[in-house]
């Protein structure tokens, strides 16, 4: 461990404390009592050097310590920080935000990823290229920082997630290929893969109905007493009778069916493939234009999950070589959805595949007893918060504000509670898509979010710190093992020490994820040299990823970090986020040199930036 009192000329810090941990870390005497920051060190790395596991909250603390910090919750928690918020907003595009201007607006008013939703797309592109190009182009805090760099810099580092499909079910052409049919209640309904469009049209709701599904399986899947709900959950029929390639249903109430609605079968495992032809297409479509998230719809096992990678990276594999210099093209992590009851299931099989998690309510809330989805969230969010993966909680999060200019108060305290458990980002769906006020519904869910991002940020009982094995690699244990200390150890520096913020430079990403993984309460400013990798960052609670402004390679045995910590540092004082007084932590990975004893090392510095 190394000890400066006064930074080299070219830094803009007056003084700093390093610690750096190649293999092992150890103290042989603590340090001296009336040194705050030492003590400080001390004790981060000491409990950090070990991996433990942490104990679960209790929700009496929880309550106890919201309380406590409720009154220090301010009406507009960002107005006078550059910092948008620490949890994370999705917004999906669609014919109310699908120009430059309204895509522009969401930009300024803190989207962090535009949502691309493939669940009614065909095979025309034209649409889903057109609002990529306009996430892309629009301007957004790095056209500030483009206008005096050297650097060839992008408008702007909001990401895409392009939403998949999945192997739905649903309902075909009707019987007399009418556009719509009624059910009565008590009804019998014969359902079936064959086709139906020739039969005639039932002369009266009380049928006779047989109804057309694209699931040749329907027979094998179901048994009598089972439920088939059309229509998310608006029409329910309970199994009577198993034929050998149909099943004979009751009608348990009425209302009016159409083609191409939804088919939920709970309960049930089905016979229904990873990828459909239309979501192969699709992901190819996402690989070919450099999406930076894939939503991957109805993940019910492991399997699932590894599929949709495998043919990713088959994909990416087969895209054309790089122009000289351009970095190479990377795969869209995967965000999988959890909508079934199998899903809730093999949840944690899941979660160990998959980049990070989507808790997709809607027809989650179809699969499984309505009464229950509270329960399944809180507990996927809760794991995904012990692996450090990043965890979005959507559907009908502001739904009335597709409507109303103002949302309802159970929404509100839906939206801040999701925070308080966790969740590190929160979606937007028909609210930007098709509503009637998508920027308002933006605008207020930022608001509710820095309300609870204030409360979470002032309660330690509230900011669990976790262990993170999920996200250590097995085939570099001890490296992985090294860089959790430090990121451990700069967050609780950060919070013991009252630092403004936490600065990382970072090449791939992964010192950027391992110190979120830890819930730090200020913000992250994660340094990149890549855009690529920066937009990957947008879906981890309290990062705010930042294009490096230097040529220099960090991997590159040659680099001095020093230069690139400097220019990190100068960046962030430019963007606001720091002035001459405040102390800063720096989190980074050095390269050995040639006659070190080390490959590489993980290095922890904390700093006060000094007047220029």
């Amino acid at each position: 461990m190394l000890f400066d009192v006064l930074g080299p000329c070219y830094y803009p810090h007056s003084h700093y404390i390093h610690l750096t941990i190649t293999t092992s870390l150890s103290f042989a005497h603590p340090p001296p009592p009336d040194s705050t920051m030492l003590r400080s060190l001390y004790a981060a790395t000491s409990t950090s050097s070990l991996l433990i596991r942490q104990s679960k909250r209790q929700s009496i603390a929880r309550t106890t310590a919201a309380c406590r910090t409720y009154n220090a919750a301010t009406d507009d928690i960002s107005s006078s920080s550059p910092f948008l918020s620490s949890t994370k907003i999705v917004c999906t595009l669609g014919p109310s935000t699908d120009t430059p201007a309204a895509v522009s607006d969401l930009i300024t008013n803190g989207m962090h990823v535009a949502r691309l939703n493939f669940s009614h797309a065909g095979a025309d592109y034209s649409y889903a290229e057109s609002n990529m190009a306009l996430v892309r182009n629009a301007s957004g805090r790095h056209q500030a920082l483009a206008a005096g760099s050297k650097m060839s810099m992008p408008n702007n580092l909001r990401a895409v997630l392009v939403d998949t499909k999945g192997p739905e079910i649903r309902t075909g052409p009707l019987q007399g290929n009418v556009e719509i049919t009624e059910l009565g209640k008590g009804s019998v309904v014969e359902v079936t893969s064959e086709e139906v469009s020739n039969d005639d049209a039932p002369s009266s709701p009380e049928g006779p109905h047989r109804l057309n599904i694209d699931y040749k399986s329907i027979a094998k899947t179901l048994h009598v007493g089972s439920q088939i709900l059309l229509d998310d959950g608006l029409i329910a029929l309970e199994v009577t009778h198993v034929a050998n390639d149909s099943v004979m249903c009751v009608a348990l109430n009425a209302g009016p069916i159409k083609k191409n609605k939804g088919v939920n079968l709970p309960d049930a495992e089905l016979d229904l493939p990873a990828l459909t032809d239309k979501d192969m297409r699709d992901l190819k479509w996402s690989c070919e234009v450099g999406a930076d998230f894939v939503a991957a719809s109805f993940i019910r096992t492991a399997g699932n999950v590894r599929s949709v990678k495998a043919y990713l990276d088959r994909c990416i594999a087969e895209l054309p070589p790089v122009a000289d210099g351009s970095p190479a093209p990377l795969r869209p992590l995967v965000i999988s959805k959890i909508e079934s009851k199998e899903g809730v299931d093999n949840f944690d099989e899941v979660l160990v595949e998959s980049d990070g998690i989507m808790v997709a309510r809607g027809d989650l809330g179809v699969e499984i007893p309505f009464r229950k989805v509270f329960a399944a969230q809180k507990m996927m969010v809760e794991k995904c918060n012990a692996a450090g993966k990043p965890v979005i909680v959507a559907t009908q999060m502001l739904d009335s504000m597709q409507r109303n200019p103002r949302p309802t108060r159970a929404e509100v305290t839906d939206v801040g509670t999701a925070v308080l458990d966790g969740a590190d980002a929160v979606m937007l769906s028909g609210e930007t898509a098709a509503g009637a006020y998508p920027i308002e519904s933006l605008q207020a869910m930022k608001s509710i979010l820095g309300e609870a991002d204030a409360i979470i940020d002032g309660s330690p009982s509230l900011n669990r710190v976790n262990v993170n094995e999920s996200l250590i690699d097995l085939s570099n244990v001890q490296e992985d093992q090294c860089l959790h200390a430090v990121a451990k150890s700069s967050v609780k520096s950060a919070r013991d020490l009252g630092a403004k913020l936490i600065i990382v430079v970072t090449s791939s990403g992964k010192v950027a994820r391992f110190v979120a993984s830890h819930r730090p309460t200020v913000p992250v400013l994660a340094f990149c040299t890549d855009a690529q990798v920066a937009r990957r960052l947008q879906l981890n609670r309290g990062v705010l990823p930042v294009m490096l402004q230097s040529d220099l390679d960090p991997l590159a045995q040659g680099t001095r970090m020093g230069t690139l910590r400097a220019e990190a540092m100068r960046t962030a004082v430019e963007l606001g986020f720091a002035r001459a007084g405040d102390r800063v932590i720096t989190v980074d990975r050095t390269v050995g040199r040639p006659n070190d004893m080390h490959h590489h090392s993980f290095n922890m510095k904390m700093s006060t930036i000094k007047a220029t």
